[in-house]
């Protein structure tokens, strides 16, 4: 018995010995098996990782609450991914050494990455299977309050405008830190509708809502009365209660209608709506909110709501009209139920008779249903307070439907036909036009454009056409335009007379071809027929139009000007620019109260003597035109009043030709823009004392360029904030004294290909401090190695030389003071010598107004930033980098010249970092580096970066524009 006991018990212990001997076997027989296993389960944690985020974040745009456990297991799946990514790295690393020696030492190394490759893959499945819940529902829908009982909710599905402005208000609402928002947008976006819909959102939030039209004609009496109760609530039982006031039109102190606010009454929010931005503003709202017009998509959606959706599905020649006619209402709600509810029991044949009204901008003909949505705009318009804005409204109208406006044209126009009363300068009547259109796009009556520009809504620009199409409003005005009609080939009016308009445009067309008889239009002080395609003028065209004032005829073919041209006396601004074929203008100097003359562009050789006669004349413009080579001698010396002057040619004669010497004889000037040949930056006459304008912009270069726009093609600077910019290129340093003097003064320096220049300081400014300049673009210098290069010596150095007109050219400074203080941006191209920023003590040097800097392919730039004057970097909002083989950190660690190590960049948002082969991390540093602001990080063919840098980074608002670079961040 104790023998077969014995053989049993040893039976059994040779098969567990062989059975941990077959599962140790196992483990190096399947190691292929069991990675490729992990690897398969590692794909499918991924992608169930990006359905839940995706969810996630449908769930977020939506506004709805995660449900427990989902971020948890998102982070606990990141986690795991990440352990296996480093582990899979680490097997192919082995594979790449170890698997290359002895046959007992692979075999260990198979047992322990097969077997290790298990474990993580039981992981893996244990967190797929506990996400199996979240793939289908990662959230709960917030909680939806009780619906006012007095209100209808309207369908919101599909019109994502007015959902993401609803949720927008409604988030304001809910913040416990807002009293007040405002919600603003032009007439009939649908202001009072989302005001109700917010209403029976969250009136479960609420002891009491109060909704008040406010209107234009405010009754505070009867605002008081309606707000009393709400008011004893709020203060004495201290409950939450929700005040609406509809309909705003201007200020309104609300203690003076008893409704309680201040920090004392937080338990009071308050709901404004208006047309106008700055009333909201005036109002001081804690956050102000847009409603934009609705898509062309969403507003079809609407009228097919209003309409019937199966009546248009069953007529197709219908359905065609309808989205016609939707396209005309241009996005706002409430013109397209006005026009949807006038149109949807009506025949086909006054659908289409409705669309035609509406293309001809003729509302008064349409049925008082329509009418009534336009009135809303035009309530607008009646109602703005300025005289200049209201014109600026109505020249708008002239551009072409969806045109984009130059706030430039509107301010020459407008000084053409006396808009600006009082009128200093043209620069003041550019500085009233943006004052003008601030107030047209915060009423939501024109759109803001990057630029200097504005554009016109079509149904706003409806609006403006109805004013002057039918001499409504104060100005009396009526206009003919016929703009951006690509099938208009020719221009015959009906009647050779019209005693009634004041202003005709034909601009964006194609007329070749104007009527060869005079034309009788006694009234009219603007005539616009830019961008078309005459070539001709007929002589007599001009002699029945004696009262223009503004003649645009730019962008044409034009080879001369009609002799009926000198008739018009009274004309102020004339623009004949970019006819290129246009060579002579002597005639125009029979125009005597000429202000504004724009050749940019023509094929002008000479400013001809005729010009000198205008003696009224403000600015000259001829900038652009290739052939320009003489200005008449003392043509210049007689235009007394001239303030701005625009000369660009091709020509490499010297400047004297040009007349410019005689500016300094002209008591109001303020402007000098001129692009010159390259060879000119040497020819450069002394005693011009150019550097005492307010503005200039000076470029020397070969080829065709003219003034060209500066900044990088990242992050603009606002042109307004660069007055005196200088851009040299295929040219040689050193430069002569009146160069040297225009750097001094530059607010803006673009240098491209310059020989022989090593750095900025000392060798274009000495050692001045530069505070004048804001720009700095360096491209192409093959011998820059640095920016600033200061010795030991130079800072102990007292030599100092002063020039005699005061500038400190070249200063040697003996207190040291910091130079690049005022540099905004700076962009730095195709550098290959650049080796670093700064040679010198870095306490000389301060940034602290940068906000963007580009580097692109300086191949031997190493650091770009050291530590010391990183932490200056306060106002750094964009940084960008790429092709600098080089480069092996943004910025480096600590300096002798550093007290502490911790960085913050309290507005960045942007850095791009691409293809930099060689960069290791963003800093080397140990320390704290905070971006409270922070945004977007690229980071793209930067092979040998595996870190963002040692230390804290501490980024709250972070986005990748790819998923791998959070591996950066988990390594540091």
């Amino acid at each position: 018995m104790a023998e077969e006991v014995a053989n049993t018990v040893a039976g059994k212990i040779v098969d567990l010995l062989f059975s941990g001997a077959k599962r140790e076997i196992d483990y190096i027989r399947n190691y292929t098996k069991n990675v490729g296993k992990l690897e398969s389960e590692a794909r499918k944690l991924k992608g169930m990782r990006g359905r839940i985020q995706q969810r996630i974040d449908a769930a977020e745009g939506n506004g709805e609450i995660l449900l427990a456990g989902v971020q948890e297991w998102m982070d606990k799946a990141e986690i795991e991914l990440s352990k296996v990514e480093e582990f899979l790295e680490e097997v192919a690393n082995a594979k790449n050494t170890c698997f290359n020696l002895r046959p007992c030492v692979n075999l260990g190394i198979l047992y322990h990455y097969s077997k290790m490759a298990i474990n993580n893959t039981s992981f893996l499945l244990d967190q797929q299977k506990d996400g199996e819940t979240h793939q289908n529902c990662v959230s709960i829908p917030a909680p939806t309050p009780r619906l006012v009982d007095l209100y209808q909710t309207k369908n919101l599905d599909d019109i994502d405008t007015h959902k993401l402005a609803l949720r927008e208000i409604i988030e304001a609402i809910k913040d416990e830190s807002i009293q007040m928002v405002g919600i603003y947008g032009s007439g009939g976006v649908g202001k009072t509708t989302l005001a109700n819909e917010v209403a029976a959102e969250v009136k479960n939030l609420f002891a009491e809502i109060v909704f008040i039209t406010v209107s234009q004609t405010v009754d505070v009496k009867e605002i008081q009365k309606n707000v009393e109760k709400a008011a004893k609530r709020i203060i004495i039982n201290k409950e939450k209660v929700l005040i609406i006031l509809d309909d705003i039109w201007k200020k309104l102190v609300l203690s003076d209608v008893g409704i309680p606010c201040g920090n004392e009454h937080m338990n009071c929010k308050i709901l404004l709506t208006s047309r106008s931005r700055n009333v909201c503003e005036g109002m001081n709202v804690d956050r102000n909110i847009c409603v934009n017009i609705l898509t062309k998509k969403e507003a079809w959606v609407l009228l097919k709501r209003i309409v019937g959706d199966e009546k248009l599905a069953n007529d197709s020649s219908l359905e065609i009209i309808a989205k016609e006619v939707t396209e005309e209402c241009g996005g706002l709600p409430l013109i397209i139920q006005a026009v949807g509810n006038a149109l949807k029991n009506k025949k086909i044949d006054i659908w289409e008779a409705a669309l035609d009204r509406l293309r001809k901008h003729a509302p008064l003909e349409i049925a008082p249903e329509i009418r009534k949505a336009f009135t809303h705009l035009k309530l607008s318009y009646d109602l703005l307070d300025s005289k200049e804005a209201k014109s600026c409204f109505l020249l708008c109208s002239l551009f072409k439907e969806d045109g984009i406006i130059s706030l430039l044209s509107l301010a020459e126009y407008g000084v053409g036909i006396g808009i600006f009363k009082d009128l200093d300068s043209i620069n003041d009547a550019e500085k009233r036009v943006r004052m003008a259109v601030d107030t047209l796009t915060s009423s939501c009556l024109l759109l803001s454009e990057p630029g200097e520009k504005v554009k016109m809504h079509d149904v706003v620009r409806d609006v403006a056409l109805l004013i002057t199409s039918s001499s409504e409003g104060e100005e009396k005005e009526k206009f003919l335009v016929e703009a951006g009609n690509k099938d208009m080939t020719e221009w015959q009016p009906r009647n050779r007379t019209s005693d009634s308009y004041t202003k005709i445009s034909l601009m964006d067309n194609r007329i070749e071809k104007l009527p060869h008889h005079q034309l009788h239009f006694p009234l009219l002080d603007t005539f616009l027929i830019r961008k078309n395609d005459l070539s001709v003028i007929p002589d007599e065209f001009f002699g029945g139009m004696k009262e223009v004032k503004v003649l645009d005829m730019s962008y044409n073919k034009i080879t001369s000007l009609p002799q009926s041209l000198k008739l018009l006396t009274k004309l102020i601004t004339l623009d004949l620019s970019w006819n290129e074929s246009l060579n002579e203008i002597c005639i125009v100097g029979e125009l005597k109260d000429l202000e504004i003359l724009k050749v940019r562009g023509t094929g002008i050789k000479v400013i001809p003597e005729e010009i000198g006669e205008l003696t009224n004349l403000r600015l000259l413009d001829a900038g652009g035109c290739p052939y320009l080579s003489d200005v008449a001698p003392g043509v210049i010396s007689k235009l007394t009043w001239l303030e701005e002057l625009y000369f660009g040619t091709h020509h490499s004669n010297p400047v004297s030709r040009l007349g410019l010497m005689e500016i300094s004889n002209l008591k109001s000037f303020r402007a000098l823009h001129l692009s010159m040949h390259s060879d000119n930056c040497h020819l450069f006459p002394e005693g011009t004392c150019f550097e005492k304008l307010k503005e200039f912009y000076f470029q020397f270069c070969k080829g065709k360029m003219f003034l060209s726009e500066i900044g990088s093609r990242n992050y603009k600077l606002k042109e307004s904030y660069l007055k005196r910019r200088l851009h040299i290129e295929s040219s040689k340093f050193p430069f002569k004294m009146p160069i040297k003097k225009l750097f001094q003064v530059s607010d803006g320096i673009i240098l491209t290909e310059i020989a022989g220049l090593d750095n900025i300081i000392p060798d274009l400014y000495g050692e001045s401090t530069i505070d004048e300049l804001k720009f700095i673009q360096m491209i192409s210098c093959e011998n820059a190695s640095c920016l600033v290069k200061i010795t030991d010596e130079d800072e102990d150095a007292t030599q100092t030389f002063v020039a005699s007109n005061d500038l400190m050219l070249g200063q040697r400074k003996t207190t040291k003071e910091k130079y690049f203080s005022q540099v905004e941006q700076i962009c730095l191209t195709d550098l290959k010598n650049l080796k670093l920023l700064f040679d010198c003590s870095f306490q000389y040097i301060s940034l602290r107004n940068l906000q963007a800097i580009e580097v692109v392919h300086c191949t031997s730039l190493s650091v770009l930033f050291p530590l010391s004057v990183a932490q200056g970097l306060s106002n750094l909002r964009r940084l960008a980098i790429w092709g600098c083989n080089s480069l092996m950190v943004v910025i480096s660690g600590g300096d002798e010249q550093t007290t502490h190590n911790d960085i913050e960049f309290p507005r960045l948002t942007h850095i791009n970092l691409i293809q930099l082969h060689k960069l290791k991390s963003f800093y080397s540093g140990d320390s704290t580096v905070k971006y409270p602001s922070l945004e977007f990080i690229q980071v793209r063919n930067c092979g040998s970066m595996k870190r963002w840098g040692s230390g804290v980074h501490n980024m709250p608002n972070r986005k990748f524009c790819h998923e791998k670079i959070l591996n950066l961040f988990h390594k540091n």
